[in-house]
């Protein structure tokens, strides 16, 4: 009997662990590895190059598959050639339903990468299926990591090997497209280096036409056959000043749909620039950089020259210019740089011949020029201030460069004329803060109330209106602030042109925020009440009404932020009719 009970514990035992073993290992499910997948092709993508790739799907469980479906997905910059089997939807979506064990198949995908030389890139599949005896989904990834280490495209910048400043240089950008198939929708992008004066470009022009920055030049290439090439030129002149090797690139590729550049080719050059005949140099406010101005700002200007050729400079002209594009622009001027400029407050004591915005010093204002000794050299100093308020509400920028001409090296003509490097003066904006108090409106009416002269110990309220009003630029950011003093209390908003007003009572602080003001809107407008208690300490003055406001904001033209402000306010009220003459506290 002992016996017969061992043996049915050790059975229910047995059962019990085969129970378990199943509910536990049912709970756990099929862990994976019924879809197979292998991605068959080059890891390293020659661009232009058509190339072709095999998904490849194996069912190896040791059951069938339900509910199969692959999701193949490639670069944006991968161009399709051909599919087979087309998807069942796109993109590249196959649902292939039931599968038998063992079951297989092959995508074949041909197509060509255009994107960026040197970047890296993948093609990934994801399988999702359901085992037959699951109710629940799996899923199976493959990735293929890819290099674009080639292309099929040869590019070769060519240039002279040396030149002079002033001398004419083309600069060559040859393509040849070595792939079977051809290359559409091309674009090319050159840099130019420091002291390369493009011809015929606005150099003050930044996003316009061709010029996507001060440097980098795009023009089009469009479609080159199997086998063919292409070339741009452009054409230009090293700047005065300009010496030792200067580096030219190039790349060509497409625009992407986000808009960035993929090149699939790059190429640099370099080219000796040799010490010219006559240096000279050109300094504003202390910098030979773009910069921005203010309005009534003065510019001082230092023009220097010195011969450097070995040779006597003879007849020698320096035209120094402050305002119109040295090349032809694309743009619509405005106006003309005398507008911006007040030459009537013109400082030269060299006298140089005016005409227009350009002066002329030869020898007659320089006898000296007349005949350059090698290693002469000589200074011109200049002072003249942009005029104080804007003529134009336009973004006209004003260039200072200088041209110079010389008649002949040691007796041989030669009438050869350079340029120095411009520079950019970019105005900034005329925007100005107006901070006033009233009483009463402009029409006369109390806006305010409480005792006139104010009193010690009793509550005055005023209109604080502030007017931010310009002629230049967009404005971003803005942001007016002021403080109260410890005798007044903030009386709440009364009108808000755009933005909004809030007060910190623990800083005692008024502030009005506004997130950018449109180039064409001329000025906008807030105001907000005050209301002070005047102190005995106040008694026989005007007493403080706000502190100092502080006007910050970006310029949205030339995307500097700057800092103005405007005085702080009391109880004087001169512009108030009402108010006027009755602002000096009084005694209870």
């Amino acid at each position: 009997v002992v016996v017969g009970v061992g043996i049915a514990a050790t059975i229910a035992l047995v059962t019990a662990v085969a129970w378990i073993g199943f509910w536990w290992w049912g709970s756990r499910g099929f862990t994976g590895g019924g879809l197979h997948l292998v991605i068959e092709g080059p890891s390293r993508v020659s661009l232009g190059q058509e190339t072709t790739y095999f998904v490849n799907w194996f069912n190896r469980a040791k059951e069938p598959l339900a509910s199969v479906e692959l999701r193949v997905s490639f670069p944006n910059d991968f161009v399709v050639s051909s599919v087979e089997p087309r998807p069942t939807s796109q993109p590249f979506t196959y649902r292939l339903g039931s599968q038998a064990v063992e079951a297989r198949g092959t995508i074949k995908v041909v197509g060509t990468f255009t994107g960026a030389l040197g970047t890296k890139s993948a093609i990934q599949v994801i399988g999702t299926y359901r085992p037959a005896s699951f109710n629940s989904d799996f899923e199976e990834l493959q990735t293929r990591e890819l290099e674009y280490a080639d292309t099929v495209l040869e590019g070769n910048l060519v240039l002279p090997p040396k030149v002079l400043p002033g001398d004419k240089v083309t600069v060559a950008y040859r393509l040849m497209n070595k792939g079977p198939d051809a290359m559409e929708g091309l674009t090319s992008r050159l840099r130019l280096p420091e002291g390369f004066v493009r011809d015929g470009a606005p150099v003050a022009a930044t996003g316009t036409g061709d010029i996507l920055d001060g440097r980098l030049v795009s023009l089009p290439v469009g479609t080159i056959d199997a086998g063919a090439s292409s070339t741009v030129r452009i054409t230009g002149t090293f700047s005065l000043g300009s010496h030792g090797n200067a580096v030219f690139e190039a790349e060509a590729g497409r625009l992407t749909a986000e808009g960035s550049f993929a090149a699939a080719e790059r190429s640099e050059s370099t080219v000796t620039v040799l010490a010219g005949d006559l240096n000279v140099k050109l300094v504003v406010n202390g910098s030979d950089q773009n910069r921005s101005v203010s309005l009534g700002e003065r510019q001082r200007i230092a023009i220097s020259y010195e011969n450097t050729s070995g040779e006597e400079l003879h007849d020698v002209v320096l035209r120094f210019h402050l305002g119109g594009d040295p090349a032809p622009s694309p743009l619509p001027k405005a106006t003309s740089s005398v507008d911006l400029l007040d030459w009537g407050q013109l400082d030269d004591p060299a006298l140089g011949a005016r005409d227009h915005d350009v002066l002329i010093y030869g020898k007659e204002q320089i006898g000296q020029l007349e005949r350059l000794p090698p290693d002469a050299n000589g200074l011109i100093e200049i002072t003249v201030p942009i005029l104080a308020h804007a003529t134009t509400s336009r973004d006209v920028p004003i260039l200072a460069y200088v041209e110079a001409t010389i008649g002949a090296v040691d007796k041989v003509k030669v009438n050869r004329t350079v340029k120095t490097q411009p520079i950019v003066l970019r105005l900034q904006s005329d925007a100005a803060l107006d901070a006033v108090a009233r009483y009463a409106s402009e029409e006369g009416a109390p806006i305010g109330h409480g005792p006139l002269p104010p009193t010690a110990g009793t509550s005055t309220t005023y209109r604080v209106e502030w007017t931010v009003g310009k002629t230049l630029h967009g404005l971003e950011r803005v942001t007016v602030s002021a403080s109260l003093p410890k005798n007044a209390s903030f009386g709440g908003v009364k009108e808000v042109g755009a933005g909004e007003i809030g007060f910190d009572p623990d800083l005692r602080l008024v502030t009005w925020t506004i997130n950018k003001v449109p180039q064409d809107v001329r000025d906008i407008s807030a105001s907000f009440d005050v209301a002070l208690t005047p102190s005995e300490a106040d008694v026989g003055r005007f007493a403080p009404l706000l502190g100092e406001s502080r006007f910050e904001f970006t310029d949205a033209a030339i995307g500097e932020p700057l800092l103005r402000t405007s005085s702080s306010l009391s109880t004087d009220l001169p512009h108030d009719d009402l108010a006027k003459g009755r602002g000096v506290v009084k005694k209870p």
